[in-house]
């Protein structure tokens, strides 16, 4: 059985070989033979790194003959790498790692046993705490309730990058044509039968990570257009309950004139008019763009990435 192990690399190429001593040893031991070529392909895909990661990549498929490097023509950012790395994977369970090796390697065989075990199609690490910084542990939890809230699913907290993936499931997933790759919104929008196993999370081996604060927003933000239409919805809403809040006052209005009363004058009329006709703009705002953004899903016909060259 061939298994491949698909890593994205962006800056972090000085990583690779712990990775690689350490995913060999686990594999050797795990197959209990020393030679693991015919068994096991890693997939190294070099994501525009400007610095010396490529060479450092081609470097390491000389001391390990199970590497293959694939060299993408610019930054087309990881979740798209790790997009090409299953299109190019060949192994009958394909498993995606991070380089800096939080989440221990050694837990590969755990994965694969209990993919077998319980017959399913994906096997996803969660991690029993996470060892990050507590405005990361923030922004995670806010952005995980949020998500869920606004797409309906219900995806744990602390969920790992470490995962396993049979045949069937990389083949669904390569017809994706979406250029947003949030993998837990994909996991449940695809289906079939996964299981979450709990794991350690480890601390970075160096404390450069290319995730800063804006990229976690962008992604997040991403996260949520692509898998829901709520914010639209909500958007609608909103506007609705302006337009009648706005419809209330001038009906108000309206009832102090035939009573006798009035406020300042042609405050309230001013007033009751902008909330009106705001509220009434984004509603009709809000239902184009419900619209607007099913057409903007169809229309992205651009390359998700672009394979520079192949090693």
């Amino acid at each position: 059985m061939m298994i491949t192990i698909v890593v994205p690399i962006y800056h972090d190429g000085y990583l690779a070989e712990a990775f690689c001593k350490e995913l060999q040893h686990v594999m050797q031991k795990m197959l209990f033979k020393k030679d693991i070529k015919k068994n096991v392909e890693l997939i190294f895909v070099n994501d525009g790194s400007t610095d010396n990661s490529l060479d450092t990549l081609l470097n390491l498929t000389k001391k390990y003959s199970f590497i293959k490097v694939i060299d993408l023509s610019r930054n087309f950012g990881q979740h798209a790498a790790i997009a090409c790395g299953l299109l190019e994977s060949k192994g009958e369970i394909v498993l995606r790692a991070n380089v800096d090796m939080q989440d221990p390697l050694d837990q590969i065989p755990r994965f694969l046993s209990v993919m077998k075990k319980e017959e399913c199609d994906l096997v996803i690490g969660k991690y029993k705490k996470r060892s990050s910084r507590l405005v990361t542990k923030i922004h995670s939890y806010l952005f995980f309730h949020i998500f869920n809230f606004l797409t309906g699913f219900k995806i744990p907290q602390n969920t790992s990058p470490l995962r396993a993936m049979s045949r069937k499931y990389v083949i669904e997933y390569n017809k994706l044509t979406e250029k947003s790759r949030f993998p837990q919104g994909i996991d449940h929008w695809l289906g079939f039968k996964h299981k979450y196993v709990s794991i350690d999370h480890k601390k970075r081996i160096d404390s450069n990570s290319s995730y800063n604060f804006y990229s976690r927003m962008k992604m997040s933000i991403d996260a949520i257009l692509y898998f829901s239409e709520r914010p639209l919805v909500l958007m609608v809403l909103f506007g609705f309950l302006l337009a009648l809040g706005g419809f209330i006052l001038v009906t108000g209005l309206i009832l102090n004139k035939f009573f006798g009363t009035d406020f300042i004058p042609g405050y309230v009329s001013t007033l009751s008019i902008i909330v009106l006709f705001f509220g009434a703009q984004l509603f009709s705002f809000g239902l184009v763009g419900l619209y607007v953004a099913k057409t903007f899903k169809e229309v992205q016909n651009r390359p998700l990435f672009i394979i520079r060259e192949r090693f």
